[in-house]
């Protein structure tokens, strides 16, 4: 074999010494370049967990809130109020009282999740792991801040007993539960537990 080198054009060796080098720089750009991205998922994932745990806090508050307002006095009155502003305020009127009181309401994000769950799926398997379970948590969320809306906004006398209901027996212990979901993707992406919120 070493008999037939010196028969190889100094050119071919000379070609395919550059097709392998080349190569090896492109599969080193994308890696790069994929880790790159990996990363960049992360810290928009783990911001949207902050973001829907600024959302958890506030339902969490609203409930302890009416829960402790109607055991205080049961005539206390909940309402929500929806300013141009976009938000949306929760108000606790007690009776007799000019003054209310009250907190806002967070909303729900999904956007970083629904459009970037393919390329999770593609880029990292342990990752899309926990941020598959995340995404259905967040549909959960939606469903509780609607449900609270729903019964504290409702006309019908029938359903102040369920708002009772969904106060004592259901919205904190799913709530807890959304926040763990939430919590093992935050911890993926960042390594430590989701302590921290945030409002925007």
């Amino acid at each position: 074999m070493y008999e037939l080198l010196p028969l190889i054009p100094v050119t071919v060796v000379a070609a395919v010494s550059l097709f392998a080098l080349r190569e090896s720089l492109e599969w080193l750009r994308r890696y790069r370049g994929e880790e790159r991205k990996k990363q960049a998922l992360r810290i928009l994932l783990a911001r949207e967990c902050e973001l829907n745990y600024w959302t958890i806090k506030s339902i969490r508050h609203i409930v302890e809130t009416i829960r402790e307002e109607s055991a205080a006095n049961p005539q206390t009155t909940f309402s929500f109020i929806f300013p141009k502003s976009g938000k949306t305020l929760f108000r606790v009127k007690e009776p007799g009282m000019e003054i209310t009181v009250g907190s806002s309401l967070g909303n729900i994000h999904r956007d970083v999740m629904s459009k970037n769950l393919l390329d999770v799926a593609q880029l990292d398997k342990r990752l899309f792991e926990v941020l598959q379970p995340a995404y259905d948590a967040v549909s959960d969320l939606e469903n509780v801040r609607s449900d609270l809306l729903y019964y504290v906004t409702s006309e019908d006398d029938q359903e102040a007993d369920l708002l009772m209901e969904f106060v004592e027996n259901f919205a904190i212990s799913e709530l807890e539960r959304i926040h763990a979901v939430f919590n093992a993707l935050y911890l993926e992406c960042c390594g430590n537990a989701l302590t921290k919120s945030r409002i925007r």
